[in-house]
């Protein structure tokens, strides 16, 4: 496999495949910014490589600039902001419904529950199908039950391609291939992949995952693109160069980008502007120092090393969303979820954190910042 930064140099010169055609220009209008098209593996869907993520926008405006923009990918899920989401996004959409590429995922493992939340969506959304539907965030292989279910509904019209979103493509890899899936979607960041980083082990597993959904002509969506949306007001904006890094990847053919407002959407549109480049490489590996001692990379490195029991991924990932998104509400719902002897942790009860990150991360500080925030 080429070295990350082999291909970075190949990709300045050349435009990635999949129907990539990138603008030159120096315009800082949004309109002005040439789309990118990929088709989504074997589904056939020519997407946007920019897909609107429309987890916290609430004003139905937004999204309509978005389809005035060009953006042909839209994504939601059943659970954001208590179903209200699915609302806003089927009344922005209207009669260009079909104009696009929708998604959206449920979370539950009940499979009644499951039947009920995709009915729901399809009402919600205004639609009589979905483009993909994702069985979202299993990091370990799902139940018999629900991939039944998936496939039944599938045969029923409900929706056209069938999705599976996970925080672990490495470890679902497998399980992936034995399945019926037709589109991934998982986490895929600078901080992850960068030649920068420290976790060249972790670098080489999830671009290995990358391969192996190639093989098998999956869709690949990306989410968590941005890095944790830390932001300093007196550095450089460093969400279009993480984007473009992003794009800058052929394997990956759309990335779900959170879109809250008129701002986020033009900036995330200014990436498209031109390819990945030396002064955003540099912007990134400035940011990215910046970032370490706060954001947590998914390695699971961590996982099973807390001697309270305390599954520290996933409650580092909740205070992203609250101080990195500045979405207190979402970090807290999945922190409540939490079972109640995890939320009943206090790391102040121990004398000496039994976590070491890898990545330089402050396991111990920034797990007593969310416990003071959540619990």
């Amino acid at each position: 496999m080429a070295s990350r930064r082999s291909f970075l140099a190949t990709a300045l010169a050349v435009p990635a495949a999949g129907g990539l055609a990138l603008s030159s220009t120096t315009d800082s209008k949004p309109k002005t910014a040439a789309l990118q098209y990929r088709v989504l593996g074997k589904t056939g869907l020519k997407v946007t490589g920019l897909g609107f993520g429309s987890e916290a926008v609430s004003d139905v405006s937004v999204v309509r600039q978005a389809l005035d923009m060009g953006l042909n990918y839209f994504d939601t899920a059943h659970a954001y902001q208590g179903g209200n989401n699915e609302r806003t996004l089927g009344a922005a959409l209207g009669a260009d419904r079909q104009k696009v590429v929708v998604s959206s995922r449920s979370y539950v493992n009940d499979r009644k529950v499951l039947e009920a939340e995709l009915d729901l969506s399809l009402k919600e959304l205004k639609t009589d199908y979905l483009d993909i539907w994702f069985l979202g965030s299993h990091d370990k292989p799902v139940s018999d039950e629900l991939l039944t279910f998936q496939e039944s509904a599938k045969k029923a019209g409900k929706f056209r391609f069938a999705g599976l979103s996970t925080h672990k493509p490495w470890a679902m890899v497998d399980f992936i291939k034995k399945s019926r899936f037709d589109v991934v979607m998982f986490p895929y960041n600078f901080a992850m992949g960068s030649p920068h980083g420290r976790m060249h082990r972790e670098e080489n597993r999830i671009e290995a995952a990358l391969d192996e959904f190639q093989k098998m002509q999956l869709g690949v969506v990306a989410i968590k693109v941005m890095a944790g949306g830390h932001r300093r007001a007196d550095a450089p904006s460093p969400f279009i160069s993480a984007l473009r890094w992003v794009l800058s990847t052929p394997q990956i053919h759309s990335c779900s980008v959170r879109m809250h407002d008129r701002e986020q959407l033009e900036e995330n549109m200014r990436a498209m502007e031109a390819p990945f480049s030396n002064v955003d490489e540099k912007t990134l590996t400035a940011h990215l120092e910046r970032i370490s001692p706060v954001y947590c990379r998914m390695c699971y490195e961590c996982e099973g090393k807390c001697e309270q029991g305390l599954p520290v991924a996933d409650v580092l990932r909740f205070l992203m969303y609250a101080d990195g998104y500045k979405r207190f509400d979402l970090g807290y719902e999945n922190f409540k979820a939490l079972p109640a002897s995890a939320r009943a942790v206090r790391c102040e009860d121990c004398g000496q954190c039994s976590v070491a990150c890898p990545n330089g991360v402050a396991v111990r500080k920034r797990l007593l910042e969310a416990q003071r925030m959540f619990a």
